[in-house]
């Protein structure tokens, strides 16, 4: 284990103790609305993962795009964000321009104010992505290969420990399959920035947030319980954290990991996707949900227009994650992976 991870393994329990505790403190001394105690307590976690990104983004592993294009790329975040958060942010959520003009020092009041509230919320959000990243692959870096390893020791029956029944419910193994060893075939990489691993990565984060988050958004018992500002705020939050379960089946599929049996190969990364997607259906929640929205007569026009904002941010923080992740860690990680695997075999 490199000392990165071994410093970031860590700091992870360290970071969700506090994040814990300050959301509590946060929940006491705050609103007792449902939906604004949900959005402190679980806001501590992105500012907790944001306190370790920095700490991840400097000893970050070099860029595999030139560090002018990734200036470039990082300099126009904020107007990005600003195109997607300003035109909102007045209907969604008017106290903080409230806030922002009695407080601001500037004649020009709200508009400079918004722009530096921006800059501030694109620097939590990039340095809680080198968090949350660092994280996953910290854990799966200096775990994965005795993972692999133990799934060999898979008999299906009485003998199996605790380690092995739990890798074979989270790959999805199928108990008919006589499992003879574990093999990596990894996907050909040429070393530079993989477009491939990028899009495939923010489709995946995007698609997972969506069902996740639009079950809870468009759900009408959170809508009683919840303002549609908590709502897109929560929401997005819980997006934060999505690529908590995308990545680790994204890189067993880079590293090619199967299970070689007499029978025909079975890839693990297809068994770990399977198994995170089960049960959503985002078409059939949508539709269900749009349909009971407009049978109890609530709002449809600005409930479209609320969810609308939260698409966006889904949508540019799974471009984001999966920039960071492909530029900095993906390839850095996939080799850890496949050194450790290589030497436990030996």
């Amino acid at each position: 284990m490199s000392k990165k991870d071994c410093a970031t393994v860590r700091a992870v329990p360290h970071v969700i103790l506090a994040s814990l505790m300050f959301g509590i403190l946060l929940t006491m001394t705050g609103s007792s609305d449902a939906g604004q105690v949900l959005l402190r307590f679980s806001s501590s976690f992105v500012i907790g993962f944001a306190a370790l990104g920095i700490y991840s983004f400097i000893r970050r592993d070099k860029g595999l795009l030139r560090t002018r294009i990734t200036a470039g790329i990082l300099l126009l975040t904020p107007l990005m964000i600003a195109l997607i958060i300003i035109p909102f942010a007045d209907h969604l959520v008017p106290e903080v321009y409230d806030f922002l003009v009695k407080f601001t020092p500037f004649e020009t009041g709200t508009a400079v104010m918004a722009l530096f509230l921006v800059t501030i919320f694109t620097l939590v959000m990039m340095f809680a992505c080198h968090g949350v990243i660092s994280t996953v692959v910290a854990y799966f870096r200096s775990y994965t290969a005795r993972i692999y390893l133990s799934i060999e020791k898979i008999r299906n029956n009485a003998s199996d420990t605790g380690r092995a029944k739990i890798s074979r419910w989270i790959y999805g193994i199928p108990d008919i399959i006589d499992i003879k060893e574990v093999e990596l075939e990894p996907v050909p990489d040429d070393g530079n920035f993989s477009l491939r691993a990028f899009l495939s990565l923010a489709v995946s984060i995007f698609a997972l947030g969506l069902m996740i988050s639009s079950y809870v958004f468009l759900n009408p018992i959170f809508e009683s319980t919840f303002s549609l500002e908590d709502a897109v705020l929560v929401t997005t939050v819980i997006t934060f954290f999505v690529p908590v379960m995308v990545i680790p089946w994204s890189i067993t599929r880079d590293t090619g990991a199967k299970i070689k049996s007499q029978a025909r190969d079975y890839y693990l990364w297809k068994g770990m996707r399977k198994r995170i997607y089960e049960g959503f259906f985002t078409f059939f929640f949508l539709l269900s949900m749009f349909a009971i929205f407009l049978y109890l007569g609530y709002d449809l026009v600005r409930t479209s227009y609320t969810y609308l904002a939260y698409v966006s941010m889904t949508m540019f923080l799974s471009l984001l994650f999966a920039f960071i992740y492909t530029n900095y860690y993906h390839r850095h990680f996939k080799e850890g992976i496949i050194e450790n695997f290589n030497e436990a075999k030996k």
